[in-house]
């Protein structure tokens, strides 16, 4: 019997149910069921097919992941898992998707909603108006007062300081996850007291901005973005800031881009940190967290600058807080596959916080992983199937640099740099596309280290491996290797980021664009909002910056 809302009425979902038909890549293969199985797919494993990937086709990702949920959750045997979706597969992913549309609660859970679900136009929800109130509140508390907007604000500068000098190891980037959920948890308590304060909901939750989703929801949630909308005493509305302080064209409505917003190089990461800024944490703090940072804020520009572009003012924007509660859930879903590291030295690591009461709370990373049980939330997309054993995929060894930049590169607009090749590392760069196949995962990596600038211009930087110079059919040949932003930059050059390159080299490969002796890699700065990325990237014309960035060495390494 089908019971979720989703699968309720589609009659091929019913004649499948009822044994009387099949789907696969050859029958019913397209239309309007495929795209409820894809949804029921994504409910159950959010990375069971790509980044928007209810295209209501049944092909080979589609039929895979089918796959997989008949050997992992309906115990099918590996031989006898065909992907082709019968009854069995059909009332389980029917049961997956009505417990995602009704998920059960407990009385002392509390849920984060997507905002878009929330307020899908314009007026005041009963959520974000709560929150915008206790913004007001704890803007009008002194600044020494530890439940005060400003002093809530000023932690993030003690986090910054703390992995100052760590950019370029794993505890750059390992302790990110766990450091900002505390400071999301213990900010929402403070944030909840002063909504019961102001008469609010007692069960009060932060709501996060799922901008990965397609638009609207890569757009700014309307009262983040209406200046004219104001609370109901007649004040001005705490979460709406406009230009300079934000991203103008974000504040009149233009979604972001999908390459800044789609997490999914982090979710397919099989380590939670690694070295060279690899792992999951480490690519999640670069997309979509900076670049999302980058975009919201814009081109700071003078003294009063963008909020969000700024990591020391970043917390002062109302939206930061829901922009860290969208990374925090993807954290829940990677770990849905994947497992947290286990040494003591990250468990036992304790950074302190304030309770709603301004007391100290020093916090130890094992108190906040089980985020459902020991701190009381869940997000209302969170999964309610029996956990499935944590599967554990092995590293690769650290690889071994093989070619650089000659020297540092200063760039304002797009910018060329061909990298040198020693003779002893000849061998390796040719063989590169074969390690690359044999390997895998992780076998060749390009680094963009010793980033320097004054401040965040509020672009993002697009990596092209061995872009030509001639157009192809007509139109620019793109080699993207991966997106970064300069959110956190400083002009002591600790910021750097890591690529994974594998199947782009063997793309090349097979393109006959891989040669030892013509190795370029081109970094163009590209507006983040979907219509100025979309200009610069169809005419292949640069984008300028209004500030220089200095670039230490670009390296290639394979292992």
């Amino acid at each position: 019997m089908i019971v979720s809302a989703l699968f309720q009425g589609d009659g091929v979902l019913a004649a499948i149910a009822a044994g009387l038909d099949t789907m696969s890549r050859t029958r019913n293969d397209a239309g309007d069921a495929v795209g409820k199985v894809q949804t029921a797919l994504l409910s159950w494993d959010p990375n069971s097919l790509p980044v928007h990937g209810i295209d209501k086709a049944y092909g080979g990702e589609t039929e895979a992941a089918v796959r997989r949920f008949q050997i992992s959750v309906l115990r099918t045997p590996a031989a006898a898992a065909t992907g082709e979706l019968g009854p069995r597969a059909v009332l389980g992913l029917d049961q997956v998707q009505a417990t995602a549309e009704n998920p059960p609660t407990r009385s002392t859970e509390r849920i984060r909603r997507n905002v878009w679900r929330l307020s899908t136009g314009r007026g005041w929800d009963q959520t974000l108006l709560a929150y915008a109130q206790a913004v007001c509140t704890m803007q009008a508390r002194p600044a020494d007062d530890p439940t005060s907007w400003e002093f809530q604000a000023n932690l993030y500068r003690a986090y910054r300081a703390t992995f100052a000098d760590a950019r370029d190891s794993q505890d750059g980037n390992r302790f990110f996850l766990p450091w900002h959920r505390m400071y999301l948890y213990f900010f929402e308590q403070i944030l909840r007291a002063a909504v019961i304060d102001n008469g609010g909901p007692a069960d009060f939750a932060l709501p996060y901005w799922n901008y990965g989703n397609p638009e609207p929801q890569s757009t700014l949630p309307y009262p983040f973005r209406d200046t004219g909308l104001a609370l109901p005493d007649g004040s001005p509305n705490p979460l709406a800031l406009a230009a300079p302080l934000r991203n103008a064209d974000l504040m009149a409505g233009d979604p972001l881009s999908p390459t800044i917003t789609s997490s999914f190089t982090a979710m397919w990461q099989p380590s939670f940190a690694g070295a060279m800024r690899t792992g999951f944490s480490g690519q999640l703090e670069n997309i979509p967290h900076g670049a999302v940072h980058a975009a919201i804020g814009g081109d700071p520009g003078g003294e009063l600058g963008a909020l969000m572009s700024n990591a020391d003012s970043a917390p002062r924007d109302p939206i930061f807080w829901l922009h860290h509660a969208n990374l925090d859930r993807l954290w829940v879903q990677w770990l849905e596959r994947h497992a947290n590291p286990t040494d003591g030295d990250w468990l036992d690591a304790e950074f302190r916080f304030f309770d709603a009461d301004g007391r100290p709370v020093d916090c130890p990373v094992r108190d906040v992983l089980d985020h459902v049980d020991r701190l009381g939330y869940r997000y209302d997309d969170q999964a309610q199937l029996p956990v499935r054993p944590q599967r554990v995929v092995p590293v690769a060894p650290n690889p071994t640099l093989v070619a650089s930049s000659p020297g540092p590169t200063e760039l304002t607009g797009r910018t060329t740099v061909g990298l040198e090749v020693s003779p002893s590392s000849l061998p390796v760069v040719e063989h590169a596309p074969d390690t690359a196949a044999a390997a895998g995962f992780g076998a060749v990596l390009l680094t963009v280290d010793g980033l320097a600038a004054q401040r965040n211009p509020g672009c993002v930087y697009h990596v092209y491996m061995n872009l030509p110079d001639a157009e192809v059919d007509g139109k620019p040949e793109h080699h993207l290797a991966g997106t970064f932003s300069l959110f956190g930059v400083d002009a002591d050059g600790r910021l750097g980021f890591t690529f994974d390159i594998t199947a782009l080299v063997q793309a090349l490969a097979s393109a006959y664009r891989w040669d030892p002796a013509a190795l370029t890699v081109t970094v163009q700065p590209v507006r983040p909002t979907t219509k100025a990325h979309a200009g610069a990237v169809e005419s292949g014309l640069p984008t300028k910056t209004t500030l220089p960035l200095r670039i230490g060495r670009i390296g290639l390494f394979v292992g």
